[in-house]
């Protein structure tokens, strides 16, 4: 009677690919707003309509076979299935998770099943009411805990293994594009003498982002996360990676050309992947 969680998987795929279509459709004759706008309102009026319908299933479930009913096995009416859908809400805001719980449930209901009091079985099946009865009392607060805490793990898995990692290679990549310009900028306001320069920091002309004269060795300029030299045949800036691992970007006084150089396998294929001038 109760119904595996991927036939109601594969329900909500077709659901999907009936949205997609028609989402195809409006974009061509209305704005982006007003596409949203109007996708919501069918949205709504899609499942509320079909559940509460004599089908008492959307296109998806009525494809795979399926059928929403109430505790007490009753066809959904409209504010019902209104309330089904905005149940709903709570398990999208969940990432999903309290639909899966389905899969350890007795009665293979999901979050919004709980919530919303009905039930998905299949189309022909007998339902009974005295049956359902024995999970209306006590496991909604623990599932709804379960899916919460699930989500926090998966978001938190999220940001620590995709999203920290991608943000500390921008943080590199805007590092290496900042090395790269005061590179260009030493290079170019470079007087005659800089190769075989004595003197004090006035040889550093002008001014570098993020970099401070060092009176102490006037050949090395301090800047926020790396430090740039003056070479007998260019200007070497030595920087590291959110890893720790140390690369140097180089400027030829000669050719004019960047190169990138590094040990640590991490920093090889970050040189790699710049384009460099």
């Amino acid at each position: 009677m109760y119904v595996s969680i991927w036939k109601r998987f594969w329900a909500f795929i077709i659901d999907l690919a009936v949205f997609a279509v028609l989402f195809v459709a409006l974009a061509q004759l209305l704005d982006e707003f007003t596409v949203s706008l109007v996708l919501l309102v069918i949205i709504w009026l899609y499942y509320a309509l079909l559940e509460s319908s004599p089908w008492q299933a959307s296109l998806g479930k009525r494809i795979m076979g399926l059928k929403v009913v109430d505790k007490r096995g009753r066809r959904l009416t409209f504010g019902k299935a209104t309330k089904r859908l905005l149940s709903r809400l709570v398990t999208n805001l969940t990432f999903y998770f309290g639909f899966f719980t389905a899969a350890f449930d007795k009665h293979k209901e999901t979050l919004h099943d709980k919530m919303s009091k009905s039930v998905v079985i299949k189309k022909n099946a007998e339902f009974n009411p005295d049956d359902y009865q024995e999970l209306d009392n006590h496991d909604l607060p623990l599932v709804t805990v379960v899916s919460v805490l699930l989500a926090i793990i998966f978001v938190a898995g999220l940001l620590w293994w995709v999203v920290l990692p991608q943000y500390q290679k921008i943080g590199d990549r805007l590092n290496a594009a900042t090395i790269i310009d005061n590179l260009n900028l030493a290079v170019q306001n470079r007087p005659a003498r800089l190769k075989a320069a004595q003197g004090g920091p006035e040889i550093w002309l002008k001014s570098y982002t993020g970099c401070v004269n060092d009176a102490k060795d006037p050949l090395t300029l301090d800047c926020n996360g790396y430090r740039m030299s003056l070479q007998p045949d260019g200007i070497s800036a030595v920087s590291r990676l959110a890893d720790w691992n140390e690369y140097t970007l180089f400027k030829s006084y000669s050719n004019g050309k960047i190169t990138c150089s590094a040990e640590s396998k991490s920093a090889q294929k970050f040189c790699r992947s710049l384009d460099l001038p």
